[in-house]
């Protein structure tokens, strides 16, 4: 008998079979590794400064300690860091914008994150193209391709992994079924009603890169031997055209960057974000059956929330203590 069958092992699906392993559980994750998953691609920017308004997010700070705890310990676990911070300039478009940084370090909040001011001159050092100048922030990242490996690896390991694809009358011994499958949810029979909105995003794999981390909007992430990521784009209509040469040339025109010529692109990816109308995750249970299980919609701020969550959901699964009402399918109709 199995207690937890997780379908999907995306960023949701991986954390949440680690947690129920820690509690003691019997659980097996299945997975088919089919294209256009987002965890696949995902750059990892962890930033607590949302918007051209810099928003703090609700649940923020509870959402850091818990992902630094989680990822902190599976990196410890393997002696590998796969969770760290980054200081994140935030380029200004506008004398406004500026001056809205400069007011809203006045907030014990906000300054917590928020660290000082670069000139247009310091950001030119940096690579960066920056007329009004950039803040400096905290932020994070995390390592996906890395979490995921390790995660798999110790899920095999463990006799806890299958692949192919999910067919009820297959798993008759699970005594609850999660769903993690990102946007796919969308054909899912018993979940699929929910208002999901599945965005596609491209990101660029480039040499040449800066050595610190920018964002204008689109942003760019050092990676090693001196390369970078850049990205992102959002689109609703198309989501499984992959790679475009659209959202390439966007990502180029809107980038932040002091480019001299054409820069070397690498690689081009795309994945599909399970994202949602109102923003917010839907978890919990069925409300005919109790059986199926649903963890899922966290869009482009899953390296963020996923932890924190995924805690509340064990929480509803192993001990039946509610969940966090903005996050709970029961909202909707």
């Amino acid at each position: 008998m199995i207690d937890f069958l997780i379908v999907g092992h995306g960023l949701a699906g991986a954390t949440l079979a680690h947690l129920l392993l820690e509690r003691g559980q019997r659980i097996m994750v299945l997975d088919k590794k089919l294209p256009h998953c987002a965890s696949q691609v995902a750059a990892g920017l962890v930033n607590p400064l949302i918007g051209p308004k810099f928003n703090i997010p609700e649940r923020m700070e509870d959402c850091l300690t818990q992902s630094m705890d989680f990822f902190g310990s599976i990196g410890e676990e393997s002696g590998q860091t796969i969770y760290r911070e980054l200081v994140l300039h935030r380029i200004f478009g506008s004398e406004k914008q500026r001056d809205l940084w400069v007011e809203k370090t006045k907030m014990p909040a906000f300054g917590q994150f928020a660290q000082s001011i670069k000139t247009s001159k310091d950001c030119e050092k940096l690579g960066f193209e920056a007329p009004l100048g950039a803040g400096v922030q905290r932020a994070n990242r995390l390592d996906f391709p890395l979490f995921l490996k390790l995660s798999e690896d110790k899920l095999r390991q463990s006799g806890c992994w299958q692949d192919g694809a999910f067919e009820e009358t297959d798993w008759t011994e699970a005594r609850k079924i999660v769903f993690c499958e990102g946007y796919r949810v969308l054909e899912n029979p018993w979940f699929g009603y929910l208002p999901f909105a599945p965005a596609q995003g491209e990101i660029l794999l480039m040499s040449n890169g800066p050595c610190v981390a920018g964002s204008n909007g689109t942003w760019v992430l050092p990676e090693n031997q001196n390369k970078c990521l850049a990205g992102a784009t959002w689109k609703h209509e198309d989501i499984e055209s992959g790679p475009t040469e659209s959202g390439k040339n966007k990502i180029l025109k809107d980038l932040p960057l002091r480019l001299n010529g054409e820069p070397e692109i690498i690689e081009h990816r795309s994945g599909i974000r399970p994202s949602t109308r109102d923003r917010a995750p839907i978890l919990g249970i069925h409300r005919e059956n109790e059986r199926m299980l649903l963890f899922n919609g966290f869009g482009s701020r899953g390296a963020s929330t996923v932890p924190f969550y995924a805690k509340h959901m064990l929480n509803l699964m192993i001990d039946g203590v509610s969940l966090p009402e903005e996050a709970d399918l029961k909202r909707f109709k």
